[in-house]
């Protein structure tokens, strides 16, 4: 069975360049020492800014050619304790930010499959890989599963250990999984969080929408199909409300903002500015924003933050799980990552998020439904979203 994914891999690669790092002897080679487990020998792509001892790991920048580390992410542990086999580092965006990789999205090449997490999803969209880990500061696993239409869940923050894993915002980042289901990501996510995450379909009593600013900016398409899924939903037996949103929700993506340049700079800024030339204007851009920010400003956006989640707390409480569009509609051409804006504020809480796909756009590109939660409250929106898979797929 391995062998059938690396004929597929060698077919696909020279097209869609998921991989960072990739060598089938070494694959074949830990396939056959992969101990009993839950993943059973099933191939995991693992994003190049999550450790892995004695593999590169160079998290998309020349700014770390050659660093190879001398031990695993926890994540990468429990992978392989679990009977997972890495089958290769999957391409991230420059340091997970904005600018992209060579990756390409299998549905069209002339198309970016999102970011920063683009090997992963492309690989899983590909039928490269059946399993993958990502990361999110801001959309880096929500856009990038929407636009290549596989699944892609972000559980709550602190579920999954980041211990090896880049830091760029110790405040926002969190690891993630892709999947062909939502029960394959549930697996995984559970394997590196070292939990069981049920994620058996249970229709919903209630389900609430999110519409945001974004909404008058998303893609006839995509209003067309969120409007569609939402109908489909509620004709399923699901009670869909539209409560308005948390006080000071909308604003959500100022503080994201700060916390995010700040901390990036504080983390990255020092190898940033030992070879400036090495990174890309944009990052540069951001860390000269989070160097001039003033500390009042950025404990005022942490404050925010805190504020925010126990809001959201309260507000999604009565919901197994909150709508809302993933992207703001298909996949845009390659030389981008797309807008992350709609992820945004459920990074920027912590919440949990998972992204289905549900159709296609115009132009044959996937389209899909982003269900997210009040932090801590990931059992009700996996089995909420396993439900809506089943119904709006069949």
């Amino acid at each position: 069975m391995l062998e059938e994914w690396l004929d597929r891999i060698a077919r696909r690669e020279p097209e869609l360049r998921v991989f960072a790092w990739l060598d089938a002897d070494a694959v074949l080679r830990a396939a056959a020492q992969a101990p009993a487990g839950p993943l059973r020998g099933r191939p995991v792509g693992v994003k190049d800014i999550i450790d892995t001892r004695g593999i590169p790991t160079e998290y998309g920048s020349p700014l770390f050619a050659g660093r190879v580390p001398d031990r695993s992410a926890t994540v990468v542990e429990r992978v392989i304790a679990a009977g997972g086999v890495l089958i290769g580092k999957t391409v991230t965006a420059e340091l997970a930010y904005y600018t992209p990789g060579p990756t390409r999205n299998p549905w069209d090449p002339t198309r970016t499959p999102g970011g920063s997490s683009m090997g992963s999803a492309a690989g899983i969209a590909a039928g490269m890989f059946p399993l993958a880990l990502g990361t999110q500061t801001n959309g880096s696993i929500i856009r990038p599963a929407a636009f290549c239409g596989v699944v892609g869940y972000k559980p709550s923050f602190g579920v999954v250990p980041r211990d090896g894993v880049m830091t760029f915002s110790q405040t926002l980042d969190q690891v993630g999984v892709f999947a062909a289901s939502v029960a394959d990501a549930a697996l995984l996510a559970g394997v590196i969080a070292n939990r069981t995450l049920d994620a058996r379909p249970r229709r919903p009593r209630r389900l609430a929408l999110a519409q945001t600013s974004e909404w008058s900016e998303c893609e006839p398409a995509m209003r067309e199909r969120f409007l569609a899924d939402v109908a489909a939903l509620a004709a399923a037996g699901a009670e869909v409300e539209a409560p308005p949103l948390p006080e000071g929700f909308e604003a959500g993506l100022g503080p994201h903002r700060v916390i995010m340049a700040v901390e990036a700079y504080r983390n990255l800024g020092p190898a940033v500015e030992r070879s400036p030339d090495l990174v890309s204007r944009r990052l540069r851009d951001l860390l000269e924003e989070g160097s001039r920010t003033p500390e009042a400003e950025y404990r005022e956006a942490l404050r925010e933050r805190e504020r925010l989640i126990a809001a959201l707390q309260d507000w999604a409480a009565p919901y197994d799980a909150v709508l809302s569009p993933p992207a703001l509609g298909e996949a845009p051409p390659a030389g981008t990552t797309g807008d992350p804006r709609l992820c945004t504020r459920w990074t920027l809480t912590g919440a949990p998020a998972i992204t289905v796909p549900t159709g296609r756009g115009p132009h044959g590109l996937p389209l899909g439904l982003q269900l997210s939660g009040a932090p801590a409250t990931d059992a009700r929106v996996l089995a909420a979203a396993a439900w809506a898979s089943e119904v709006l797929t069949g």
